[in-house]
């Protein structure tokens, strides 16, 4: 497990929240961008996790819906499930302090940065084997 500041991340679509278990956690899709050859920001990537609050923390994450941009500070595990044969690793993070994050850049505040969140939510595709690119580790 390791600390982790996550400065700016969207919210996905979460479903697991019930009246006996309100809003114990939060998908999140954190992108990573590069300047494309016109000098514009594109993103190249995705990183999904699972942000996770104990009972005890005081932290309410029904505020969020997604879309939402959060800043995330907590310690971040791996965890290792199977289902059908295959095994999954999904990136958690039990969060210790989550709040609204700002549009834009962090180092630069430019709005030309801001993002807009996802439509489409590529975590909940079922995983392949095949990598267009080759292995991509």
């Amino acid at each position: 497990m390791a600390k982790i500041e996550i400065e700016s991340a969207f919210v996905e679509s979460w479903t697991k929240h019930s009246d006996e278990h309100p809003a114990w956690g939060i998908k999140t899709a954190e992108p990573h961008s590069k300047k494309n050859d016109a000098g514009k920001y594109e993103t190249i990537g995705r990183t999904f996790r699972t942000v996770k609050v104990s009972r005890a923390s005081g932290i309410d994450l029904s505020e969020f819906v997604k879309g939402d941009r959060v800043h995330v500070w907590g310690t971040e595990a791996t965890e290792t499930r199977e289902h059908e044969g295959k095994k999954y690793y999904d990136l958690i993070v039990w969060a210790d302090r989550v709040e609204p994050a700002e549009r834009g850049s962090a180092a630069t505040g430019s709005p030309e940065t801001a993002q807009e969140a996802p439509d489409e939510e590529p975590w909940a595709q079922a995983p392949t084997d095949d990598y267009a690119g080759g292995t991509p580790f």
